[in-house]
């Protein structure tokens, strides 16, 4: 099933002009990206004066730049003095289904560098809009989507049977993988776990809360998210050696989303409103967030120190965990307080470094894991001849300082470089929409 995925992922990329080019069966240009340092996220080495050559929506040549011959016609990229890294991936997210996250939050993702996206809560549009990306007609990121969030709303409480049936419908409807929430029996999530092995779809999501991540982790769920499960192994020295053995023995991953876990514990923070990134968030959201901060002050300091003790323990058994080998991926789960799509992608990196990975670390949690976790090493997570062009061209080393993932030149997305007035212009259409200009 994994294996699948690279045909699902491939899709054409672009601004509307080159849109419109290939709605009228136009080819676009090669592009060659010359002089760049090239960072080998797998091995971790810098490679400096390299070329690297895209056509065709895949890497043809990846060499040092006096041995490539670039093509003729080739729109070539002088990056002497940039950094050239894989496109990033935001591992949890959750669209809505209005014309705005349609048409700008899937932008402000691309602006970003962040070329790929584990949909966490899928639905019918969703499929629809991953279609009009494939066809070149719809700005987006790569988009690997769930299933409904079996466990939560109006699929809590489900019985055996019916969890069945939901995994069943989840593979008729063409999800990727079944999404499980916190509101499920024990029984029923068992035998949703052995139908989703059945029909060939991985389980990812949160502990319930009538099972252990232990448990979670025997049964064969793939991901955790959020750390949900873990708090008994934040102070029980036993419990936690448990997890990381079970993590480590079954293959699952942790995908902690500390941006989202810190931006609730420090909502009574009034920095928050005044972040310049607010102007492109949805109306809806940004009126919801600034309306809790609001609120969050009149949290007492005992709350307070209570939350901020709760993000450190997570931080700290997310680098333990890390450092024991256990596979990280970077999420945000974007749409809760100030987790701006695209933006927070950055954060996150930023936070798992506050919290003990080293930037190389942090950025294979974006690039080189993501493709571990799909099954799909051979075609995304890092820049390498036959690989599919999704890649951002920094002006500064991320490994210097992780800050620089946010210093994007320029971004290749599904084969179509997109240069720093092309992606400026799209954050400017975000904010005049945002904005309701």
């Amino acid at each position: 099933m994994r294996r699948t995925l690279a045909a699902l992922l491939i899709f054409a990329l672009s601004h509307a002009p080159a849109a419109a080019q290939l709605r009228h069966g136009a080819r676009t240009r090669p592009v060659a990206i010359t002089h760049a340092t090239l960072i080998d996220v797998a091995g971790g080495r810098l490679l400096p004066d390299t070329t690297v050559v895209v056509a065709g929506g895949r890497i043809t040549v990846v060499g040092a730049t006096r041995r490539v011959r670039v093509p003729r016609g080739a729109l070539v990229f002088d990056a002497a003095g940039k950094f050239l890294i894989p496109g990033l991936w935001d591992m949890h997210v959750h669209l809505g289904d209005e014309a705005f996250d349609k048409n700008f939050n899937l932008r402000l993702f691309v602006a970003n560098g962040v070329t790929g996206v584990r949909v966490m809560e899928g639905a019918p549009e969703f499929h629809a809009w991953r279609d009009e990306a494939r066809r070149g007609t719809l700005v987006a990121p790569r988009m690997v989507i769930a299933s409904a969030m079996i466990g939560a709303g109006d699929l809590s409480n489900l019985s055996p049977g019916r969890a069945r049936e939901e995994v069943r419908k989840a593979k008729r409807e063409g999800a990727d993988f079944v999404k499980v929430h916190d509101n499920i029996s024990r029984e029923s999530y068992f035998a949703l776990v052995e139908e989703a092995r059945r029909v060939g779809l991985p389980v990812e999501g949160h502990v319930p809360t009538s099972i252990t991540a232990e448990e979670a982790s025997r049964a064969g769920q793939r991901s955790i998210e959020h750390s949900t499960g873990l708090a008994p192994a934040e102070e029980d020295e036993t419990v936690a050696r448990r997890f990381v053995a079970a993590f480590i023995e079954n293959g699952t991953w942790l995908c902690p989303t500390l941006v989202m876990r810190h931006n609730y514990a420090l909502l009574d923070d009034r920095a928050f409103a005044s972040d310049p990134r607010l102007k492109y968030a949805k109306p809806s959201w940004r009126a919801r967030w600034l309306r809790m901060t609001e609120e969050a002050r009149g949290w007492s300091a005992e709350q307070a120190a209570q939350r901020r003790e709760t993000i450190r323990r997570e931080d700290a058994l997310v680098a333990r965990m890390r450092r024991a080998g256990v596979g990280v991926l970077a999420g945000t789960d974007d749409a809760n307080p100030y987790v701006i799509p695209g933006f927070s992608l950055h954060d996150e990196l930023r936070l798992l470094v506050a919290a003990g990975l080293t930037p190389l670390e942090a950025l294979r949690a974006a690039t080189v894991n993501p493709a571990k976790f799909f099954g799909l090493s051979d075609s995304l997570g890092t820049i390498e001849r036959g690989k599919l062009a999704d890649i951002v061209l920094l002006d500064a080393n991320p490994l210097a300082d992780i800050s620089n993932t946010k210093r994007i030149a320029a971004v290749v997305a599904g084969g179509r470089l997109l240069r720093k007035e092309d992606l400026d212009r799209m954050l400017s259409e975000v904010e005049a929409a945002a904005q309701g200009r």
